[in-house]
């Protein structure tokens, strides 16, 4: 299972709010705010392509999301490229 740990760059303002959003989102997991603008989560998916859908949909769906920055990825166990 690939998984990817990310650092989520949001508007200042809106950090609680995005936090909270993300709590509903099932393969992702939230480790807490870093420097009031960044919050730090682990994005879980059967394969790569689906961590970039992930990503993308935490971008594109909520509102006060800068930037979805991934800091690692680990995806030896995807077999989704043989």
């Amino acid at each position: 299972m690939p998984i990817s740990g990310v650092t989520i760059l949001v508007e200042e303002q809106k950090t609680n709010k995005v936090l909270a959003e993300l709590k509903n989102y099932d393969r992702v997991t939230t480790y807490g705010i870093h420097k009031n603008n960044y919050i730090v989560a682990v994005l879980e998916a059967n394969t790569v392509n689906e961590l970039e859908v992930i990503s993308n949909k935490i971008l594109d769906e909520i509102d006060g999301v800068l930037g979805v920055y991934p800091a690692y990825v680990n995806y030896q166990d995807d077999d989704s490229e043989k």
